[in-house]
């Protein structure tokens, strides 16, 4: 793995760290069946448990550009959600995140992506931070917007959401410069 992506990354309420094939009870209960936290993501929600260890195992941190991480509540030790980053052109990085609807409102991914920014921002040779988002999902625009990421602009059937329609939709896309 690169170092500008570093393994875990801990704050005063969270702790984002590497995903083991032990989470997968946890993240298919919280994150990976629920077909509200899915809704507005790129892939279905898993059947079974089953399906979100073979993801941790075979395609979560498998490539050298990119990396999810586990959101854990340090008190309770409890995963809440993901978060992960994936490297283009080496000067920009692109971001992603989900949570369990339980933990929603709550402060909490505003938490870690600002923990994510902070380790980001210390990689003297990454200059951008950007993400997308379906036009219709508000909370993450909400929450791109208070981290102060900048709307740049709408993609036109940028990407099948697959929660959505077979069709690709139209997404919002948010950069943050950094330093």
């Amino acid at each position: 793995m690169v170092d500008y992506l570093p393994q875990r990354i801990a704050g005063p309420r969270l702790l984002l760290r590497l995903p083991v094939a032990d989470d997968a009870g946890a993240l298919f209960q919280r994150i990976a069946h629920d077909p509200e936290v899915t809704r507005y993501l790129l892939w279905t929600p898993h059947p079974d448990v089953t399906a979100t260890r073979r993801t941790i195992t075979e395609r979560l941190n498998v490539e050298d550009h990119a990396r999810t991480w586990a959101i854990v509540q340090r008190h309770t030790d409890e995963i809440i959600g993901m978060i992960s980053g994936r490297l283009w052109l080496r000067h920009s990085i692109e971001i992603g995140y989900c949570m369990g609807r339980r933990w929603w409102g709550k402060g909490l991914m505003s938490e870690a992506l600002d923990m994510l920014m902070a380790a980001l921002d210390a990689d003297r040779n990454l200059y951008r931070v950007w993400a997308t988002c379906n036009v219709d999902n508000e909370r993450s625009a909400r929450l791109l917007l208070r981290a102060g990421f900048l709307l740049e602009g709408q993609l036109a059937r940028h990407a099948v959401y697959p929660n959505l329609g077979p069709e690709p939709g139209d997404s919002l896309l948010y950069a943050k410069a950094l330093r």
